[in-house]
């Protein structure tokens, strides 16, 4: 390829994907590495060209970045034209709140370059988002701005509640309370349900958590009794796709079930995925299970109708985590405006959910 000030034309588009590189050993594109050798595969099949590249890559004179060479099999570096779109996987929320970004997102415009996924969405954003939608109140558990004053009144409501970081992923530094015959229980993410503290009184847990909390935001959340599968916590990630019409689709469902003896089913702290359909069978029934599954994908679609709708710049791709209580009464648990590429087996075949993000990319481009 050679350097261009004009973006491609949607029957032959260039496509590319930002995010943090690597060069020490060879490029390394950290989680979405393998992600992206799926979406040049898919691209190229279409006739599209994709690379991938870094902030710093970006230039008055076209873009420094890594496609993918079929010929020997590896990413080669180079000098592209600017895209038509662009996928942004920046993987630092204070890379998007910087200056050199907002910059960025200026020549994008001035460019007519149209960049989805425009940023991190914080948990309290989206609880406010989805707050204004007075029917889905049912779905969404009771929520704060963390404070003393807010543990003390929410611990005076509800027997269980998550402390969780505004900004955080992963099931990073949550920190579960629990009420039990007086006696106040806390316990963090990262170790297992057995090692708790115990307290008396909630000011005596509010002084344990705060150097945890520090100068983050947290929210404070009501705990939910969710259904269990053999003793470990489940939930569902519902992801969620905007098609080449603009139109929210559900692309995959899998059921999260925590490791042994931790409270929380993200990947990253040892949860295991299993099939939706027959973990729900197993615990409510067949013909449960399928109506259950119906409800879920509809309500996640909802949610992220709202959610892109009050965002700013353009929401393409959402991870919505949704519980089912022991009623079966479904429950939001919170919404990834990144959510991980590991959930879906990686093959031979382009994966459903990098589908997805290719046809949104082609659809972008006729508009």
């Amino acid at each position: 390829m050679t350097p261009a000030k004009s973006k491609s034309l949607p029957n032959n588009p260039v496509i590319a994907l930002l995010t943090e590189i690597k060069e020490d050993q060879g490029p390394d594109f950290g989680k979405v590495h393998s992600f992206c050798e799926e979406l040049h595969q898919g691209i190229s099949e279409l006739g599209g060209s994709f690379y991938v590249f870094s902030l710093k890559g970006f230039s008055d004179d076209g873009v420094e970045g890594f496609s993918y060479d079929d010929n020997e099999d590896g990413w080669r570096k180079g000098l592209f034209p600017f895209p038509a779109v662009i996928y942004n996987r920046v993987s630092s929320r204070r890379t998007e709140i910087s200056k050199g970004f907002a910059g960025f997102l200026n020549k994008l415009d001035a460019l007519g370059i149209k960049i989805f996924n425009h940023r991190f969405l914080s948990k309290w954003e989206i609880h406010e988002s989805l707050l204004k939608e007075e029917h889905l109140h049912s779905f969404i558990p009771e929520t704060h701005l963390y404070s003393g004053t807010q543990l003390e009144t929410m611990l005076e409501k509800h027997d269980e509640l998550y402390i969780k970081p505004v900004h955080g992923s992963q099931g990073r530094n949550i920190i579960q309370v629990a009420k039990n015959d007086g006696t106040i229980h806390a316990s963090i993410s990262s170790m297992p349900a057995r090692d708790l503290q115990e307290f008396k009184h909630v000011s005596e847990l509010a002084r344990a958590i705060n150097p945890m909390v520090g100068k983050r935001l947290c929210i404070i959340q009501q705990g939910i009794q969710l259904s269990e599968f053999n003793g470990r916590r489940m939930d569902f990630r519902v992801l969620c796709h905007k098609n080449a019409q603009q139109f929210w689709k559900v692309t995959s469902i899998v059921a999260r079930v925590s490791a042994e003896q931790f409270f929380v089913s993200n990947i990253a702290r040892g949860g295991e995925v299993m099939k939706p359909g027959h973990t729900l069978a197993l615990i409510f029934g067949k013909e449960q299970a399928r109506h259950q599954l119906a409800l879920m994908k509809e309500l996640a679609l909802e949610i992220a109708e709202v959610i892109s709708r009050n965002a700013e710049g353009l929401t393409a791709e959402l991870g919505i985590d949704i519980g089912i209580d022991i009623k079966g009464n479904l429950w939001l648990i919170e919404a990834n405006s990144k959510p991980s590429k590991n959930f879906e087996e990686r093959g031979s075949k382009i994966r459903p959910s990098t589908k997805a993000i290719i046809d949104h990319c082609y659809g972008l481009c006729q508009l």
